[in-house]
């Protein structure tokens, strides 16, 4: 009770606190929206009582902290803040900061409507995914690895590999997709489903898998992507912690702070390359601000909150426009022909792209990403933003309080882990295509085995049938 009216109640403050939001920039009163946040989720998490709280809620939390709260208490107001961001000099001072403080409080406003979909108003007492129901087989675990194996041999190939490479050490577009990214898209959707059920296997039989995941995730990092690797990790820890052991409060921030120091190690090799001189450089320069730079890949994004704030503010309400290609993405082809019958930028059609398009300009060999308020506020305005983010928490508790019974419930569920780093600075739909693809996926994998084993049973009751037979003739011989 005390959990749903703390969340009631933030909900309500999250109203007044953007009502009241002034027009320009006011570091007090993005200190205090922060400040706010803060307390909310220490009641949040208090109040919640859940058995296993290290999941999409936590992660998610400290990353839409870091992506909406950080930037205008301290970068906004650092002076060495253009000398960080060099490269994105230009790019800075197109930022339109008079909306800084407006759209904090819009992000704040999203958060707490979003808390308020997590609130379990009806059913008090439900129960928890502790021991689920289903258990998945070798023979499932068989099929995983052979879609994976397969997908990832064809994805490399057909040049995926070396494509993907280039894209991240600065020689390719990431928009130059070839059929390489079809199969990429089934390796990285069978590692997922490994890494989600890998705990539902028999102890003695889920080590194997494991290294097998760890291995893509090494593949995956050695080309400069993370965005899969922290997304496996996720998966594993959380499922790890409610299915295997529980991990304590301090062991919980001794992860959380190894998994930010191996972001760090990513990020210089990525930067460095395989340079043991340029490594000991790096380190020998480490300051407080180096060790911030760890979250800058979030703290960016911040930026294209008020960008398309501002875009928000200048143009009509989007509506369902604006995440056409979003929607498509499950069927192939499909989002191309969208924007042919448009005639229209892909750009002003797919989430993800537009700060790109409104900074950039069009055919950019990188992005700026985007961020799911501000893809919420030009979508469907300010009652959009709190609507959509209460059914996002919505869904994601009705997912975790059915994954116990229901197997899909439980693949998307740790779906949602995975990316729960990631949507804060992702699209608001999330991501159509991973969540269909993957049902799909198990729903073939499932009917697959269950027809396989029906032809087993038929070909022993046959055999044993004919040993039957046989001995009856020997008898009467």
């Amino acid at each position: 009770m005390l959990f749903a009216i703390s969340n009631i109640a933030f909900a309500i403050l999250a109203v007044i606190l953007f009502q009241q939001s002034p027009g320009a920039y006011d570091l007090a009163y993005c200190r205090m929206l922060a400040a706010v946040y803060l307390v909310h989720n220490v009641c949040f998490f208090t109040l919640q009582k859940k058995k296993h709280w290290l999941g999409f809620e936590l992660f998610f939390a400290i990353s839409f902290f870091f992506v909406n709260f950080v930037y205008p208490i301290t970068y906004a107001t650092s002076p060495d803040v253009h000398v960080r961001y060099q490269s994105l000099f230009i790019y800075m001072l197109q930022i339109p900061h008079d909306l800084t403080t407006r759209a904090t409080a819009i992000a704040y406003l999203g958060y707490a409507f979003y808390a308020l979909g997590m609130t379990n108003f009806l059913n008090v007492n439900r129960e928890e995914p502790d021991h689920p129901t289903f258990k998945l087989t070798q023979e499932h675990y068989l099929w995983f690895f052979g879609i994976t194996m397969v997908s990832f041999l064809l994805f490399y190939i057909t040049g995926g590999l070396t494509a993907l490479r280039s894209v991240y050490h600065g020689g390719g577009n990431l928009k130059t997709v070839g059929i390489y990214s079809y199969f990429n898209n089934i390796f990285t959707l069978a590692c997922y489903l490994m890494a989600i059920f890998l705990f539902r296997l028999d102890k003695q039989k889920w080590w194997f898998y494991a290294l097998v995941v760890a291995a893509c995730m090494l593949i995956t990092i050695s080309t400069g992507s993370r965005q899969m690797a922290l997304g496996l990790m996720l998966v594993l820890i959380c499922s790890f912690s409610m299915y295997v052991y529980k991990f304590k409060w301090w062991q919980v921030v001794l992860i959380i702070g190894v998994g930010a120091v191996a972001l760090f190690v990513v990020v210089t090799i990525r930067k460095l390359g395989w340079n043991p001189e340029g490594w000991k450089a790096k380190l020998s320069g480490l300051t407080l601000n180096s060790y911030v730079e760890i979250f800058n890949d979030l703290i960016i994004n911040n930026l294209n909150l008020y960008i398309l704030v501002d875009y928000a503010y200048y143009h009509p309400k989007t509506w369902f426009h604006g995440m056409l290609i979003d929607l498509a993405s499950p069927i192939p082809g499909l989002g191309t022909s969208i924007v042919n019958y448009y005639g229209e930028p892909s750009e002003l059609m797919h989430g993800g792209d537009l700060p790109s398009f409104l900074i950039l300009g069009a055919n950019q060999n990188w992005g700026l990403g985007t961020n799911m308020i501000g893809e919420a506020f030009r979508s469907f305005g300010i009652w959009g933003v709190g609507i959509s983010m209460y059914l996002i928490g919505f869904t994601v508790k009705e997912l975790y309080y059915h994954a116990n019974q229901n197997i899909y419930c439980y693949l998307l569920y740790f779906l949602f882990v995975s990316h729960a780093v990631i949507y804060p600075r992702a699209p608001l739909i999330f991501d159509p295509r991973t969540l269909v693809w993957s049902v799909l996926i198990l729903w073939l994998v499932l009917q697959i085995t269950k027809d396989s084993g029906k032809i087993r049973m038929a070909l022993d009751g046959l055999w044993n049938n004919e040993k039957s037979e046989t001995s009856r003739k020997e008898d009467k011989a």
